[in-house]
């Protein structure tokens, strides 16, 4: 078992952040999270699967939700006044949503698993192991992000969804005690989410540690940690930090150039919209479109098929190598930027995993086709 420093957990969001692909919670909110913790003096334990007893008890505790129309928001505003506003505040929401579950299975957690990699949702379960003294697991349900919380490896490992907590942010408690299946449980919690004004806490796919080792990106806590010291130690001795992750991750320049043109559209709980990336250099007069429902998931070269879901389509920006968001969109017409691709893990790379995360689940008639063929 490791103790993580506040430099490892910066790391770990810088290098989460270009991991998780356009989504996976806000980057400078994970950084006012580890500064707040260590101002309160918690400390990050990061353990490996097998430090755990098989039987020990695990769940998945993420935010669900994104972007609403405007009307979703105003519906809520009489509510407004429940809100939690401090930090301290909002996680002992937060833990009241694991609470609730853990009341109505009988059963204590060891630890809460994230949802996915992300700058945000990776550090918020961290916090939250930290503050009732867990230790983390080093992995996540997703090995990136994605966009629904049915597209996780316990999905792909058979481990239920349900029972469901989910906490609105105005402290109702909605319990979910079956679903018939991972899609119909991102429905309902999707609803949910849109009905308290974009988004609820949720706590689901409680299982044993044994079921757990069959459904989750292990090490990527550690992964996330190695890319983002390696992209910081190269900006600090003044190097391309784009050699340093394409290093660390194992992943592949595929494009380079200036966006040209990003639409966005909250609606259905989601950020949905397309990047236009012109090409410039080795990449000139060809051009690069990205669809991303929260996260980056299909591209076209030219018009042609090129890397889709689940392998990984990361945005960065050229010069720093700082991960791009899908949410904030004013910021990303005319950067210049650069395009990795990165394998996904071979856990989705099964026939249940591309049923789960391939583009058809999207509504696109395409095959998955592994981005090393395509490239």
């Amino acid at each position: 078992m490791k103790t993580l420093t506040k430099q490892d957990l910066e790391d770990y969001i810088i290098g989460a952040v270009i991991l998780g692909c356009g989504g996976g919670g806000s980057g400078a909110r994970g950084k006012d999270l580890v500064k707040h913790a260590f101002e309160k003096g918690l400390e990050f334990k990061l353990a490996d699967l097998d430090e755990f007893d098989d039987e020990d008890m695990l769940c998945i505790i993420s935010g669900v939700g994104g972007g609403v129309p405007e009307e979703a928001r105003k519906k809520v505003e009489p509510y407004a006044h429940l809100r939690d506003t401090d930090p301290d505040a909002r996680f002992r929401h937060a833990l009241k949503s694991i609470e609730e579950l853990e009341k109505y299975i009988g059963k204590k957690f060891a630890s809460f698993v994230p949802s996915e990699t992300g700058g945000g949702n990776g550090i918020m379960p961290m916090y939250l192991n930290a503050l009732v003294g867990n230790p983390s697991v080093d992995g996540d349900s997703a090995g990136r992000a994605k966009p629904e919380i049915g597209i996780s490896l316990t999905h792909v490992a058979g481990i239920p969804m349900a029972p469901i907590s989910m906490l609105t942010p105005f402290k109702e408690v909605v319990i979910a005690k079956s679903v018939i299946d991972d899609y119909r449980g991102e429905d309902i919690t999707r609803h949910v989410a849109v009905a308290s004004g974009g988004g609820v806490t949720a706590t689901r796919s409680s299982g044993t540690v044994k079921q757990f080792k069959n459904g989750i990106a292990r090490n990527q806590v550690s992964r996330c940690i190695k890319i983002g010291a390696a992209i910081r130690k190269a900006r600090e001795a003044g190097e391309d930090p784009k050699d340093a992750f394409l290093e660390a991750s194992g992943g592949v320049k595929v494009f380079e150039g200036t966006c040209t043109s990003y639409d966005a559209e909250g609606k259905g709980g989601f950020n949905w919209g397309h990047w236009y990336i012109k090409g410039e250099g080795d990449y000139e007069g060809h051009e690069l479109k990205v669809w991303y429902k929260n996260e980056n998931l299909v591209s076209w070269l030219d018009g042609e098929q090129f890397i889709v879901c689940p392998d990984l389509i990361c945005i960065v920006d050229t010069e720093t190598c700082e991960g791009h968001s899908n949410f904030r969109s004013a910021d990303n017409k005319g950067k210049k930027v650069t395009v990795f691709g990165v394998k996904a893990i071979d856990l989705w790379r099964t026939p249940k995993g591309i049923e789960v995360f391939g583009p058809r689940h999207f509504g696109f008639d395409m095959d998955f086709v592994p981005m090393e063929k395509v490239i």
